[in-house]
């Protein structure tokens, strides 16, 4: 029994000594950029980068503002230029149209903003652990660990002299085999009562990539550069309606997957047009889903979406393979391709119509 007692004392022990550290460390790092009163004042960063890289010269562009939000803009000669904007949760492009992206592509650009990074560590990664101590660039450096926005590991390091970041290695948020990116900083400016990281690398398997950042300017960016746009709202809800179109098989849910359709649904398929009404929709569903039970039900693309001009009307190509069992155990595997129409009804996106082929 006192064996039992000083092992869960030592192990407390530990604990708070690990979590004392954490808070010792970003005490020191905060102190040393400029303290926590000057932090809460920053509201948004403008960020400009001369950059390097194995396929030439390129500029970055990035606006970082609280509560989630980004512009991140790569600038090429004789190309396009990229922009990926974040806004919370919703992500997309702007280049010839306005695209919807997703959470790794926006990680991407989000794990550039370094000045933003700096400044607001604990915003992008949770559950700091004290690690020890290591050498990073060549100095000396006290390690913590986090988890990043794609709940992955993180690890953390500042320079156990000076109390500064001294760099960041995370896990490629679009490599489809675990890899690495080690971010170092290499110089800080002051900016304000702030300093503020100005010169970063990036090493990942494409090689290394310098950022110099030569211009930043603390809260001058206007905040309507983040709006959403209405195309990608619109898209953002059919997506949602597509996800619960899934939900509603897996759960064998005849009125869920009814809910989504307007009143005046129309079914183009085995060449007629036909108009059910919703109570014979969920009678027809509902005893199919009671005869099987879906194994798949899975996109063998993304979904293309289109949306009206006036961001009122929408349609939606769908190329799907669905396995089920039936109820005598048979396995069953379908490819199935729709195109869906959709209208904003009140405010609500609607299904009004589904054009539907299948493989034989």
């Amino acid at each position: 029994m006192k064996f039992y007692i000083v092992g869960v004392l030592t192990f407390w022990t530990s604990l708070l000594s690990g979590q004392e550290n954490v808070s010792a460390v970003l005490e020191k790092y905060t102190k040393e950029i400029g303290g926590q009163s000057n932090i809460l004042g920053v509201q948004n960063i403008y960020s400009l980068a001369n950059c390097t890289g194995p396929n030439g010269e390129y500029q970055t562009e990035i606006h970082s503002a609280s509560e989630s939000k980004t512009i991140f803009r790569q600038i090429r000669k004789n190309k396009p230029d990229y922009v990926g904007i974040v806004n919370v949760d919703t992500y997309w492009t702007i280049g010839k149209e306005v695209e919807i992206s997703n959470k790794s592509l926006a990680f991407a650009w989000r794990s550039h903003e370094l000045p933003w990074i700096a400044t607001h560590l604990t915003e992008r990664f949770k559950d700091l652990k004290f690690n020890g101590y290591e050498y990073f660039a060549g100095k000396q450096a006290v390690k913590l660990s986090g988890i990043d926005e794609l709940n992955k590991t993180a690890q953390l390091y500042f320079d156990k002299n000076t109390n500064l970041l001294l760099g960041i290695i995370i896990f490629s948020p679009i490599s489809e085999k675990p890899e690495t990116i080690r971010m170092e900083i290499k110089e800080w400016k002051k900016v304000g009562n702030l300093q503020l990281p100005s010169s970063v690398s990036f090493l990942d398997q494409q090689g290394i990539f310098e950022l110099n950042f030569h211009t930043l300017k603390i809260n001058q960016i206007n905040l309507a550069a983040f709006d959403i746009p209405m195309k990608i709202t619109a898209i953002k809800k059919i997506m949602e309606l597509h996800e619960l179109q899934r939900k509603a098989h897996f759960s064998h849910d005849a009125k869920l997957l009814v809910s989504m359709m307007s009143d005046e649904f129309m079914e183009i398929s085995n060449g007629k047009i036909s108009s059910p009404k919703k109570d014979e929709l969920i009678k027809r569903f509902q005893g199919y889903f009671d005869t099987v039970r879906f194994i798949e039900w899975d996109d063998l693309q993304q979904p293309i979406i289109k949306v009206s001009m006036d961001g009122t009307m929408a349609y939606m190509h769908v190329n799907k393979r669905v396995r089920i069992k039936t109820i005598e155990e048979n396995d069953e595997l379908t490819t199935f391709a729709w195109t869906s129409t959709f209208q904003n009804i009140n405010g609500n996106w609607k299904m009004t119509s589904i054009s539907s082929t299948v493989v034989r």
